[in-house]
């Protein structure tokens, strides 16, 4: 079933507004998703511009977090997630009735379920509250984090199927490969992201210097939150980008904001003028296009099935995409999202089935008889698609459809005669 049905009902909300425009709909995807992360915490934070600064910080110093906020896609619920839970974790630890905070967890945790998903990983803020021997606020959460779970779950209509999916999908893509080199990249191990820890660094010590240093600023579930997320980070990045990193600027954002309260009033004139400096700072940094970060992808034109030219050099309906390449279906599909064909390989190589899962790997290793038994099984109906050079497969008739976008169709004699 859907992976992430919460998202995509919002999205078919949009396009009933927009109608079926897959343009409209990413710009959508972006700017909402980026304003709900970047945008929640200058309403929970007493000084706001704190958490512009440490945004801007990371834009400098560790750009692909940030970077990240850009893709339109529904991890970032559940990066917004981590963020909610930074700030009540604290809030129901100090209130003695703490219903609404829990009330409001409990709801962000059902549409991060419904939304993104990932579920199993809502036990990585419960453990760092463990880490932190907050018991009281580790019950509270465990118990909202649960009902939200399966409100959810309840969400998507098959709550059973929904739950079972998601950990068996985790489980097989981290698990259905010879070596990292075969996983999409959001699942290699990181580097270590030395830069956040030189921030970090900095910080403490400049807590020593200004003599405000206690063993709390770094013993709370906020910063085993961050610390948990980089460990992992070896294992999979996105343990990192999605978890340990919105909660280390979470972490950040609040030193800062106990420099600024330190240093100026609640009403000084000054607050005012570091944060427009800041904001255009971080605004400059985020929209310049260096090295063609924003504009690379539009340069790439794909085939569509509104083109007459394109038309026979795309599958026919019930035909198949045969392709090595994921980006050749996200971009295939961006472009001809109601296309009557399928696609060998999708979002995910483990949904393939498992006879083309075992084809697709030894493809990667270069083992085998390669794209043989891909190549022996096509129809006329199927196409083989490529970015980049014209593959060097025989028995396949090609043309480059669009500059740099190579499509193949069955060649019958070719291909007997090489046989």
């Amino acid at each position: 079933m859907d992976s992430h049905p919460g998202w995509h009902f919002i999205l078919e909300l949009f396009s009933n507004l927009v109608g079926h425009d897959s343009e409209s709909l990413l710009i959508i995807s972006v700017c909402l998703l980026f304003i709900l992360f970047a945008g929640t915490p200058i309403l929970l934070l007493k000084r706001p511009e704190a958490w512009v600064i440490t945004l801007l910080i990371f834009a400098v110093f560790s750009w692909g977090p940030v970077f990240r906020l850009f893709y339109g896609r529904p991890y970032i619920f559940s990066m917004f997630l981590v963020l909610i839970f930074c700030f009540l974790w604290k809030q129901i630890k100090e209130n003695d009735k703490p219903y609404l905070e829990v009330a409001v967890f409990t709801v962000v945790t059902a549409l991060a379920t419904w939304i993104h998903g990932a579920w199993y990983l809502f036990a990585l803020p419960l453990f760092a509250l463990f880490l932190a021997r907050e018991w009281r606020v580790l019950g509270l959460m465990s118990a909202a984090t649960f009902v939200g779970v399966l409100l959810g779950a309840l969400f998507t209509g098959k709550p059973f199927i929904f739950l079972y999916q998601m950990v068996y999908h985790a489980v097989k893509a981290m698990s259905a490969a010879d070596m990292q080199q075969q996983l999409v990249t959001e699942f290699w191990s990181f580097t270590g992201e030395p830069n956040a820890a030189i921030i970090v660094a900095a910080l403490l010590l400049w807590r020593g210097v200004r003599g405000q240093w206690s063993r709390e600023c770094v013993d709370n579930p906020v910063f085993y939150l961050a610390l948990l997320g980089w460990s992992l980070g070896f294992v999979a990045s996105r343990f990192w980008t999605d978890w340990g990193w919105p909660a280390l600027a979470f972490w950040v954002a609040l030193e800062l904001q106990l420099v600024i309260k330190t240093y100026w009033e609640e009403f000084d004139w000054r607050r005012v003028v570091l944060a427009l400096a800041v904001s255009l700072v971080f605004f400059m940094a985020v929209a310049n296009d260096r090295g063609g970060r924003w504009t690379s992808r539009a340069k790439q034109e794909w085939p569509v099935l509104a083109e007459v030219e394109h038309r026979p050099w795309l599958p026919d309906p019930g035909g198949i995409v045969y392709s090595t390449q994921m980006g050749v279906f996200y971009w295939l599909f961006f472009h001809n999202p109601h296309a009557e064909w399928r696609y060998i390989l999708g979002f995910e190589p483990v949904w393939m089935p498992e006879e083309d899962l075992e084809i697709y790997r030894n493809i990667q290793l270069g083992q085998g008889r390669t794209l043989a038994p891909w190549l022996e099984r096509m129809t006329a109906k199927d196409r083989f698609i490529a970015a980049g050079g014209r593959p060097n497969v025989e028995g396949l008739e090609w043309k480059e459809v669009t500059p740099g976008v190579w499509s193949g169709k069955f060649d019958f004699s070719a291909f007997e005669e090489e046989k």
